[in-house]
């Protein structure tokens, strides 16, 4: 997760000839908040998780799923990249998906506990 936030950070004003993950203008935005929290010393986990949820979350319906907008997918393509051109063999992203899988459902129980009150309080 520290590297995919760190990724995200050194490449946000990247130009079109670098490479930069299809950031929306949100998470441009909470990236550029992250970032100057960061630059200030600051503990801001709320905007550190938001940024994180937009790229876990589903899609809203007016921009669907493609392999080309998924942060993550983008993200662990690029990591996963040797220098001759290919990619790591899929024995070797076993480990890595799995704290993805660590790090999403945290992701996603810190979402219901930060919105538990909308939901009665209760969190199953």
């Amino acid at each position: 997760m520290v590297d995919l936030l760190a990724f995200i950070l050194r490449t946000l004003d990247n130009s079109e000839e670098e490479y930069r993950l299809p950031l929306d203008d949100t998470q441009v935005e909470l990236a550029r908040k992250l970032f100057e929290a960061l630059v200030q010393k600051e503990k801001d986990i709320e905007t550190m998780h938001k940024l994180l949820y937009t790229f876990l979350a589903p899609p809203p319906d007016d921009k669907p799923f493609t392999k080309w907008n998924d942060i993550l997918l983008c993200f662990l393509a690029v990591i996963n990249l040797r220098e001759d051109g290919t990619f790591a063999p899929a024995g070797d992203l076993t480990a890595e998906l799995s704290r993805w899988e660590y790090n999403m459902r945290g992701t996603g129980l810190y979402e219901a506990v930060t919105h538990a009150e909308e939901f009665g309080n209760v969190v199953t």
